[in-house]
Parts: C-alpha cells; structure tokens; sequence
C-alpha cells in the first residue's frame, strides 16, 4: 500500500502541477478584452468614422451622392468588423482586461485608469459590460445592413450614434469618475 502511495502522490503532483499549466496557457492564449478593443473594436470604429467624414453632405447627415460603390462595401466591412469585435466581448466568459505584465492606454495619464482599475470596474458588473458590447453589436449589425443596401438615411443616424455607444460603455468601465462630469455637461447643453 505504502509503495502504491508513493507512486501514485507524486503522478497525481505532476498531474495538477500539467493541468494548471496548461489553464494558465490557454488564458493567455485567448485575447483579452484590451486586446479585442484596441485591435478590432477601436481599430474600425474608427475606420467607420473615416469611412463616412467624407461623405457628410452641407446640411449634416450623410450625402449618398459622395458615397462610392467601394466607400459602402468599405463601411460595412468595418461594421462588421466592430460588430464581430463587440459580439467576442459580449461572449466571454471571464473577463480579463490585460495578460500580465501589458499595460493599457490612458494608463499613468491624468483622468485615466490602470488596468488593475478597469478590472476592478468590470468584476463588479460583467454583465453591464457584456449588455454595452451586444449592444454595439446590435448597432453595427444596423449599419451592415444600412451599408449593404447603400441606405444613407439609415447609415448616417447610426454613425451619428456611434460615439454616444461607444462612450456609455467607457463612462461605466474605462473612465467611470468622468461620468458626472459629463452629464453634468450634457445637462446644461440641454
């Protein structure tokens, strides 16, 4: 019995010490949340603002006259891609801001957060954070049909929107002490 012991204890050792390994390889493999941002959602949101300034007609709005064949297939291209982004962050599991050791934009900045903050802000409502990136989603999924169809009276009130989309999320979780501040703002341009 004693000799099984002995051979077994130290498998099973090796065997917790393999499977913990493996877990902390497979988390740093899966993208994190400022990876999704920066790389995809962030990217061509931007892009989907650059895609449309051109195109913005003497009155506001969007002016399907400046719009080209390849401006619309570019648009939804780039709302695809946000909303392929925001429906990644809508689906994790857990969310992990940073692998260890990255840093985050705005980090050390004034009015900024570290990550171990947006962590923080997160694990306190993931579900918040998930229901703001469906959201976005939900609204670049407009937009790909809008650009599909070359339908600049949808497309344009959704890329007005965008930023207002964008930002609800980044009051919550990225700077969520600016919050006050700017409905504070919003409240006397009323």
């Amino acid at each position: 019995m004693k000799k099984t012991l002995l051979l077994v204890l130290p498998a099973l050792a090796l065997l917790a010490a393999c499977s913990h390994k493996n877990e902390q390889q497979q988390a740093q493999a899966e993208p994190t949340f400022h990876d999704v941002m920066k790389d995809q959602v962030d990217k061509h949101a931007d892009e989907v603002w650059d895609d449309t300034n051109a195109a913005v007609g003497d009155k506001g709005g969007l002016d399907p006259a400046k719009m080209t064949d390849d401006m619309w297939k570019k648009l939804a291209e780039d709302a695809t891609a946000v909303q392929e982004g925001a429906q990644q962050i809508a689906q994790m599991d857990k969310i992990v801001v940073i692998k260890p050791g990255e840093t985050i934009a705005d980090a050390g900045v004034p009015g900024g957060h570290s990550a171990a903050e947006v962590q923080a802000g997160i694990d306190k409502n993931p579900q918040g954070l998930r229901d703001h990136a469906a959201n976005l989603a939900a609204t670049m999924g407009d937009l790909v049909k809008a650009g599909n169809a070359h339908d600049a009276a949808k497309a344009g009130p959704i890329v007005d929107s965008l930023d207002g989309v964008c930002e609800g999320c980044h009051l919550d979780y990225w700077y969520p002490d600016q919050k006050a501040l700017v409905e504070k703002i919003i409240k006397e341009n009323k």
